[in-house]
């Protein structure tokens, strides 16, 4: 049950923050594909840049959504480097400040969709979690 949990958690805050910068309506034409070098970081960022971009077309996200919620990404991302750089805190406290800052977030960011689009998120996160499920583990 808590892999299932972390597993859940997980998709959900990958799905939420790597929703797109703009919509690929919005785009010029592949001039926002990050390059795809030999470098493993590199072929990371441009899979999270694809999948951004697919997960808004299929939400139908407005500039002003995709506006909100890249603040929000940003200011999570900054609150947490914060945290791990706080010395005087142990790994345990650190690791409940950051589970408590990342669901905050989450709930800031479900706020910012519309109840058709929570729905489809949810849609969505129950067929990735199927499609888990499915796969052999290795």
């Amino acid at each position: 049950m808590k892999t299932l949990t972390r597993i859940t958690l997980l998709a959900a805050s990958l799905a939420f923050t790597t929703l797109p910068l703009v919509t690929a309506a919005d785009a010029p034409a592949d001039t926002t594909t990050p390059p795809a070098g030999n470098s493993p970081g590199l072929h990371a960022l441009a899979r999270r840049h694809a999948v951004r971009q697919r997960l808004a077309q299929r939400l139908g996200l407005t500039a002003d959504q995709i506006g909100q919620l890249k603040a929000t990404r940003a200011k999570t991302a900054t609150a947490i480097k914060a945290i791990r750089a706080d010395a005087s805190l142990t790994p345990d406290q650190q690791k409940a400040k950051i589970h408590a800052t990342r669901q905050a977030a989450l709930t800031e960011m479900r706020g910012v969709l519309t109840p058709d689009q929570q729905a489809k998120m949810g849609k969505l996160r129950g067929f990735l979690r199927a499609k888990k499920a499915a796969q052999p583990s290795a």
